[in-house]
């Protein structure tokens, strides 16, 4: 009897040391992307971009010349539709709605899109 308690501590003290090495290799992962992000800001190759999910579709609105909003179908991962909407100088703004996009851009308060096909609506 006195064996079977030394061998269920010893699984224990394994389990324990894996987690805790599971835990350390997460910690000094979070650290190294962390890592990566600051130097891509500091470089200037951050995207200036924003994302909604809505109804398992993925609408992103990216800076740029032209800016652009893709609408991607979140469960194939296949883009449903592009829509270039001018000159984006800064991280637009996306407000989701009922069969609408609207999107803040330069130049234009804002930018409205249907939300099926990504065509401007007047």
């Amino acid at each position: 009897m006195a064996e079977e308690g030394k061998s269920g501590k010893r699984v224990v003290a394994v389990l324990l040391g894996l987690v805790l090495l599971a835990a350390a290799l997460a910690w000094l992962g979070a650290v190294q992307l962390e890592k990566n992000n600051r130097a891509r800001q500091l470089a200037g190759d951050d995207e200036h971009g924003v994302a909604v999910l809505s109804e398992g579709v993925l609408y992103e609105a990216k800076a740029g010349d032209p800016g652009i909003v893709i609408a991607k179908d979140v469960g194939s991962g296949k883009e449903l539709w592009r829509a270039e909407v001018g000159t984006v100088a800064t991280t637009p703004e996306l407000l989701v709605g009922e069969g609408l996009i609207e999107v803040q851009i330069a130049g234009t308060p804002w930018m409205t899109l249907d939300r099926s096909t990504g065509e401007p609506v007047e």
